[in-house]
């Protein structure tokens, strides 16, 4: 059997052979199998699982030299041969050094634990071999013997843990060590020696090594761990005088072969047994127990350290920032809060422009690759925008997408709710992004529904808010609120230094003091403003004169309108003053660039299509403008490379500026809701994908002045809302149409197609709101009237009639159903091919108000038809073509014929479980039947299969 390496993410390093045995000992269990090796691969390495773990056992091979060398050469491929490697662990033995006089003795015994840890101002790892010999000072180490390569922040955290329960810390090891003392190796077993046996030689005044009386331990303790530095050195260490000489000199509580030679390739926790003091007396007789407790205490570690879950995924649509500098302080308060305060949600609140979006992107990708103290469990790591409803519900979905869960006509966002509170999300964190106002938090009582319906609370999950007003951090998290200001001069002047192309610009610092501060200390305007000099080779002090030289006017109305707008006046006034330089420098370098911006405007600044976006020229002119933009930092793109987003701050200074300028090549609304109106999908199912990237952008513009003075915005709205109701958000379709409806009604005459339009759809969102009295005063009124002005074969006709008759079924007016759909039936019996998905439809239709009249053998005869045709014409999975089947299976049962119903109820049940979510109300639907017709067939043990039938049964 072939062994995955993408699946192993810790080496556990243990160079001898005793080592290894100790360690494939202490697994939990052993994976069957092979790696797959190639030419330049020369070690081969064993696998199994600790502790959830999936674990390698790496050691040398046979007849090889250990030390530094050997190590550094197998840590090497390590690293490369296993893509995912986390972290890494050297296990094995190594010689005491004890100090039984002095200030600090150590009694440190055979059997005894290290654990390379720093101490003091000594280093964790001395490489007491590295140096050079010098004249005045003999051989001095190199770089002080300190060796760089440090060991995981994980590994340290889980040291940690254990170190704290001393001086009971054996209490967690004794039971791994107790697991493996009687298994066999090639000369014995791993038992204890006996204290009997470990002899400490020291020398006498005459230089002769004489055995030192130590008190035998009590059986309760009788082995210790020990922290502190640990040397590492090449070459075998049989000499006391030079043993002692080494531990005095580095205070190091042992000597090993290995460890500089892996820490050199990858950081490794350096975890040794005690089997000999570093004497001419060295034997081996303590080795097998000296590698037991080292290995014990090395799973102990990775008990500590949660395992990576199977489920454990991530959704961040940005990259790392790698110019991300400073804000040390908010890291260490928002991670203390979080993870070690344990706080549920935390809220970062600021003005825009602050960089708490940044903030909370380099937190998202330290929890994600385990770079926060104390953090010892995998996280899944999910960002949302918040910015609207619309765009919540967007990203919602995509995290759900990601997640694989299918939610079919489920609201996503309630979908990851339910999700995340559940066991099976394991740990995770949420990030929601600029959730800015308090209607979209609070919804709007009485009309909508916000965000905090759908905050989701697990004791293993924490949420990361970050957003504009106090009012909404302490709404959504009381007091654990993390407040950004501007940053301080050193973090500000040490973030110019690192974007600016041109470093030692930053030395004229008169210059650069004065531009930081008229940039207000913002890392957005900041990160802007160098952006502009890098491009245009512009220096510090010639851009500052650009800001001095700006409207005045100008930059006091901006000022004044971003104060209305977001209730902080200074730095907004700072940024209106940036982006107009820039804004400005853009238009004179590419009008396309600006056109682009100007249509931007009005639509949502995040997650916008590159599709949506209109070509003046040439798609390689519109991908230029673009770039410029992402140069300037306005636009940026995300990993996907076919969505862009723009800062929600600068989509407002951009609104702010454009609204002073006439230009004749500026985007107007009016023609931005033209083009919107040609490239926005018809509602059909199979253009899903793509109007839902759509949706919140033109939802953005569906407001009640725009839609009474606009009638292209009024078809569009139409179209959009039909997108909404195959989507099943069915309160927002209300809501739409009935703006709509009350517009046209006011507009548009009686009888006009238009506004019976609106009135169409608006009954059928009634209808599946449940608002049926609703629904069928609309739907009459509406066939009425098209009773008088379209022929009695006109599609228009004939789907309200069809919708009225729906209604009338599900009001439980079955005859009145009956008598309509009969008659629409047969007009379109005439009218349309058998195939046609009207016909279909009505048919289905039909068949179900036959079956709730009793007219079972009607019902079959008409879905037997229906379900043929669309097994034809539709896909297995397509909803239509299942719901019709399963009608069929329930005129079947009501016929009596179990076994015809059992058939295709497993079938249907076997694709929705492929397709729709387990909470699926269709998918539920069809196993509650398929559970019925076991029953009615004594099938009780197939009965049974559906857990929710065992809960009630």
């Amino acid at each position: 059997m072939e062994l995955d390496p993408r699946l192993y993410t810790i080496a556990w390093i243990a160079p001898l052979e005793i080592e290894a045995r100790a360690a494939i000992c202490i697994l939990d269990r052993a994976h069957v199998g092979r790696f797959p090796m190639q030419r330049g691969d020369d070690y081969i390495y064993k696998a199994g699982e600790i502790c959830g773990h999936n674990v390698v056992i790496a050691t040398l091979p046979a007849g090889q030299e250990y030390g530094t060398g050997s190590a550094a050469a197998l840590a090497s491929q390590v690293s490369k041969f296993f893509p995912n490697f986390w972290f890494g662990l050297l296990v094995g033995v190594a010689a005491g050094l004890p100090r039984l006089t002095g200030p600090s003795p150590r009694d440190i015994r055979l059997g005894d634990v290290l654990v390379a840890l720093p101490e003091g101002d000594s280093a964790g790892l001395i490489a007491y071999d590295l140096g050079k010999e010098t004249r005045s000072d003999g051989f001095q180490l190199l770089k002080g013997g300190h060796v760089l390569a440090m060991t995981k922040k994980v590994v340290r955290a889980a040291i940690g843990s254990i170190k704290q329960q001393a001086p009971d810390d054996m209490n967690l090891i004794l039971p791994y060590y107790n697991e493996i003392k009687n298994k066999q190796h090639n000369s014995g077993t791993f038992a204890d020696p006996g204290q009997d046996t470990d002899r400490l030689y020291e020398d006498d005044e005459s230089g002769r090594p004489t055995i030192q009386t130590r008190e035998p331990r009590p059986d309760e303790r009788r082995t210790r761990i020990w922290y502190g530095p640990i040397g590492s050195g090449e070459k075998l260490m049989k000499n006391a005088s030079r043993r002692n000489e080494l531990r005095d000199r580095h205070n190091i509580i042992g000597l090993e072969m290995e460890a500089a030679g892996t820490m050199n390739q990858i950081p490794v926790g350096v975890i040794r047994g005690v089997c000999d003091y570093g004497d001419e007396h060295k034997n081996k007789e303590w080795q097998p127990y000296a590698a037991a407790m080292a290995a014990a205490y090395a799973k102990t570690v990775l008990a500590q350290i949660g395992p990576a879950s199977s489920t454990s995924v991530h959704y961040i649509p940005f990259r790392r920032n790698h110019n991300f500098t400073g804000r040390r302080t908010e890291l260490d308060q928002l991670e203390r809060m979080l993870f070690r305060e344990k706080r549920e949600r935390v809220a970062v609140v600021g003005l825009g422009g602050m960089g708490k979006t940044q903030i909370a992107l380099e937190v998202a990708y330290r929890v994600l690759h385990m770079e926060v103290e104390g953090l010892v469990e995998r996280h899944s790591v999910f960002w949302v925008q918040a910015q609207s409803m619309a765009t919540f519900h967007k990203t919602a979905a995509e995290v759900v997408q990601r997640l694989n869960i299918q939610c079919g006509d489920d609201d996503p966002k309630k979908v990851l709710q339910t999700y995340l509170e559940s066991d099976a999300a394991g740990h995770w964190l949420l990030v929601m992004d600029n959730v800015d106002d308090t209607a979209v938090l609070d919804g709007v009582p009485g009309q909508s529904t916000g965000l905090s319906d759908f905050l989701p609370r697990s004791p293993k999950g924490r949420l990361l808010m970050t957003t504009r007003q106090a009012a909404v951090a302490v709404d959504a998290t009381a007091s654990d609120v993390v407040k950004v200001l501007s940053m301080t001069f050193d973090d500000a002047y040490l973030l110019m230094e690192t974007l600016l192309l041109d470093k030692g610009q930053v030395r004229d610092t008169e210059s650069t003091k004065e531009l930081l501060e008229k940039l207000m200390y913002l890392p957005l305007t900041l990160a802007q403003a160098a952006a502009y000099m890098n491009k245009n080779g512009t220096p510090i002090v010639r851009y500052l004169g650009r800001c001095r030289s700006a409207d005045q006017n100008m930059i006091d109305l901006l000022s004044s309108r971003l104060r209305d707008e977001t209730h902080h006046s200074e730095a907004q006034g700072a940024v209106a003053t940036t982006w107009t330089v820039s804004f400005e420098a853009i238009r004179e370098t590419d009008v396309n660039a600006v056109r682009l911006l100007s249509y931007i405007r009005w639509i949502e600044p995040k997650a916008v299509p590159l599709s949506i976006l209109p070509t003046a020229g040439s798609r390689i002119e519109l991908e230029d403008s673009i770039g410029l933009l992402c140069g300037y930092g306005f636009l940026s793109w995300r990993e996907d490379g076919e969505t862009l987003d723009m800062h929600s701050l600068v989509h407002l200074v951009l609104r702010l500026w454009l609204d002073k300028e006439a230009d004749d090549f500026l985007t107007t609304e009016d023609v931005a809701i033209e083009h919107l109106e040609r490239i926005f999908p018809s509602s059909e199912w199979e253009n899903r994908l793509v109007w839902r990237q759509f949706l919140p952008h033109v939802l953005s513009l569906v407001k009640d002045t725009r839609l009474r003075r606009n009638e292209t915005l009024q078809s569009l709205s139409h179209r959009t809302g039909l997108c909404l109701q195959v989507d099943g958000r069915t309160s927002e379709t209300v809501d739409l149409f009935e703006l709509l409806v009350a517009i046209r009604k006011e507009t548009l005459a009686e009888t006009h197609p238009s506004r019976l339009a609106s009135q169409h759809v608006l009954a059928g969102a009634y209808h599946a709101n449940g608002q049926m009295k609703e629904a069928i005063k609309m739907l009459e009124h509406v066939v009425a009237i098209k009773k008088e002005t379209l022929a009695e074969t006109h599609p228009d006709r004939l789907a309200s009639q069809h919708a009225l008759a729906l209604a009338y079924h599900a009001n439980g007016q079955v005859k009145e159903a009956i008598k309509m759909l009969e008659h629409v039936v047969a007009i379109k019996k005439e009218t349309l091919a058998e195939t046609h998905p009207d016909r279909l439809a009505s048919q289905h239709v039909l068949a179900g108000a036959y079956h709730a009249n009793g007219q079972v053998k009607e019902a079959i005869k008409m879905l037997e038809h229906v379900v043929a045709i669309r097994k034809e014409t539709l896909a297995e999975i397509h909803p239509s073509r299942l719901v019709s089947q399963h009608a069929l299976a329930l005129a079947y049962q009501a016929n009596g014929q179990v076994k015809e119903t059992i058939k295709m109820l497993e079938h249907v049940v076997a694709i929705m479980k492929e397709t729709l979510a387990e909470t699926h109300p269709d998918r539920l639907a069809s196993q509650h039947a398929l559970a019925l017709a076991y029953q009615a067939n004594g099938q009780v043990k197939e009965r049974h299969r559906f857990r929710w039938w065992r809960n009630t049964s």
